[in-house]
């Protein structure tokens, strides 16, 4: 076998690396799809492919249950019975920038949160400074909003008390769409990676298990040295 570092010429890359090439004579993905793949992997660190299938699974899952949570969470306490909680009084203040109110800002902040996630991903990945500046002003606008109707109640006079409740609503759902969309790209991530290796002469190495030493074992190997 040969490691895929070897196409890069670099032996230092070689070092840990969880991709294989079988055969370099064959068709190979580029380097910058073979380093991000190695990225994937050494950040989510599968055992083996088994293991990466199931981590698809799982994470698809829970991030589709995350999605439907949010999406029921966000019309009860919204749509549902957000007058009874006090978004209908007209006295509440509507938001500094652009004067939205909080219906508009439950949708925004959702949406903010979810391409921030994914922009931050991707510079992670890509090691992309565009898009992870982007993502960061987008989690700034996306707090500002969650923030800002416990800020109309600690340093203004409008302040009431259902303006609690709406911050603390519009960050669960900040929360959740953040957990949940990490879920759904990884899984797409993996997904991508599966299906390289299923495409090309590459080869998942397994992953070693942590050698765990205890007491006895110094203690034996102090044993069995022969003394001078």
């Amino acid at each position: 076998m040969v490691d895929a570092g070897v196409l890069s010429l670099d032996d230092k890359s070689a070092i840990g690396s969880r991709l294989e090439v079988v055969d370099l004579e064959a068709n190979l993905p580029r380097p910058e799809n073979l380093e991000l793949a190695e990225s994937v992997l050494k950040r989510l660190q599968p055992k083996d492919q088994h293991e990466m299938g199931q981590m698809i699974h799982s994470r698809s899952v829970m991030g589709g249950i995350l999605f439907t949570v949010i999406a029921i969470f966000w019309w009860l306490t919204v749509s549902v019975i957000g007058d009874k909680l006090g978004d209908a009084d007209a006295d509440l203040p509507v938001s500094m920038i652009f004067g939205i109110n909080f219906f508009q800002a439950s949708l925004l902040i959702p949406v903010c949160v979810l391409v921030a996630t994914v922009l931050l991903m991707h510079s992670r990945e890509r090691n992309n400074w565009q898009s992870g500046a982007i993502g960061g002003v987008l989690l700034i606008v996306a707090l500002y909003f969650t923030l800002e109707p416990v800020g109309w109640l600690i340093f203004t006079d409008y302040g009431q008390s259902s303006l609690v409740l709406q911050s603390l609503r519009i960050g669960a759902l900040a929360i959740m769409i953040h957990f949940a969309s990490n879920m759904i790209l990884d899984s797409i991530l993996l997904t991508w990676v599966e299906r390289m290796i299923q495409s090309f002469p590459i080869e998942l190495t397994e992953l070693d298990e942590p050698l765990l030493l205890g007491s006895g074992d110094f203690d034996n190997d102090e044993e069995d040295t022969p003394s001078a």
